[in-house]
Formats: C-alpha cells, sequence, structure tokens
C-alpha cells in the first residue's frame, strides 16, 4: 500500500509538472466599463465580437478562433477583446452612454450596442466582428462567419 502511495504521489507531481510547463494563453475579456478605464492609461484598438447564445456560427466562431492559442496571444498583447451577447438584458455603460436591452416580442429584443456597433447595410447578423479605434470609432465591420487565418489577418493588419 506504501508503495501505491508513493507511486500515486510521484505520478501526481510529475503531471503538475508537465501540465505547468505547457500553460496555454488564455484569451483576457474585459466589460465595456473596464474598457473605458483602461482606455485613459493604455489606449488600444477593441476588438468587440457580436454573438447570441442559439448562434451556431457564434458558437463555432467562439471555440475555433477566440479559443486559438496565437491570436489569444495577439488580443492580449494588442487590443482588449470584449464579448457582447445581443440580447443580453442588462444596461451597459460605454464611452458616456448608457445602452440598453430593448424587447421587441415575448421574451426577445437586442441590445441598444449589439445595434450600434454591429449593423451594417441596416442589418445585424450574428456573429459579427467589430474592430473599434481608441476613439471608440468604428475601423471594421463583419457580419458572419470568419476562419482562424482571417481574423489573424485582419488583426494583424
Amino acid at each position: 500500500m506504501k508503495i501505491l502511495n508513493a507511486i500515486f504521489r510521484y505520478t501526481m507531481i510529475l503531471g503538475s509538472l508537465v501540465l505547468s510547463s505547457h500553460c496555454f494563453s488564455q484569451l483576457k475579456e474585459y466589460s465595456f466599463p473596464e474598457i473605458d478605464s483602461l482606455q485613459q492609461v493604455e489606449p488600444r484598438k477593441t476588438v468587440v465580437f457580436i454573438h447570441t447564445s442559439w448562434c451556431t456560427y457564434c458558437s463555432m466562431m467562439n471555440k475555433s478562433v477566440f479559443g486559438d492559442e496565437k491570436i489569444a496571444d495577439i488580443l492580449n498583447e494588442k487590443y482588449y477583446y470584449v464579448p457582447l451577447d445581443a440580447e443580453g438584458e442588462k444596461n451597459i455603460d460605454f464611452a458616456g452612454k448608457t445602452f440598453k436591452f430593448i424587447p421587441n416580442g415575448m421574451n426577445t429584443g437586442i441590445h441598444e450596442l449589439a445595434t450600434a456597433l454591429g449593423t451594417i447595410d441596416g442589418k445585424l447578423s450574428y456573429p459579427t466582428l467589430v474592430i473599434l479605434n481608441e476613439k471608440y470609432e468604428i475601423v471594421f465591420q463583419y457580419g458572419g462567419l470568419l476562419d482562424r487565418e482571417s481574423v489573424k489577418e485582419i488583426l494583424l493588419n
């Protein structure tokens, strides 16, 4: 029994050392109020990922693109990343204004901020990727699914 315990402890210690040497980049997510404060200290562009909980393409893009270690590194180093649930019901204070959820039916609606940032040619589709400059001006918008390489290219340009 003592031998088994010793082997177990040795395996656990070795396993934790191996795992700690393979730390993966974790994408840092911010809220809009945090961005307001951070821009005062370190101005950066902001990447906003507009999505919904029911959108299959949003989920795919979230996992394949924003789960990618290289993209996480680029975002963490050069941008502030904010995921925005287009159907979130909480008020959001951003850029000196309060944005609200606007109901449009029974148990449905859309957030004003999603509409303000993600509307392209009069339409809002999911997912939508938006890049804001340091003054919160939209410098890039794309409505639809993007792959890792496309996002990486967009972020590096």
